[in-house]
C-alpha cells in the first residue's frame, strides 16, 4: 500500500490531468512522455507533442516545459 499522505497522493493524479499547452490542450504524460524518450529541449518536446504551436505561440507552456526539462516537475 502506498503510504504518502492522500494530499500528495492527490496530486499525483491530478498531475495527469493538467494541461501543459492550454491552447492545445496537451496534458503533463504527454510531455512527459516524450522526456522519457529522448526530447532534451522545448523544441524536441514541440516536436514530440505540438506544445508551443497554439494561439499563444508557447508563452504559457514554454516555462512550464523548461522546469520539466530541469526536473523541477
Amino acid at each position: 500500500m502506498d503510504d504518502a499522505p492522500v494530499s500528495e497522493k492527490h496530486a499525483r493524479i491530478l498531475l495527469k490531468y493538467k494541461p501543459v499547452c492550454i491552447c492545445n490542450g496537451i496534458k503533463y504524460p504527454r510531455v512527459a512522455d516524450a522526456i522519457a524518450r529522448g526530447a532534451r529541449s522545448v523544441e524536441e518536446v514541440a516536436q514530440e507533442t505540438g506544445c508551443t504551436t497554439g494561439s499563444c505561440h508557447g508563452e504559457r507552456c514554454v516555462p512550464v516545459i523548461l522546469e520539466m526539462l530541469d526536473g523541477k516537475r
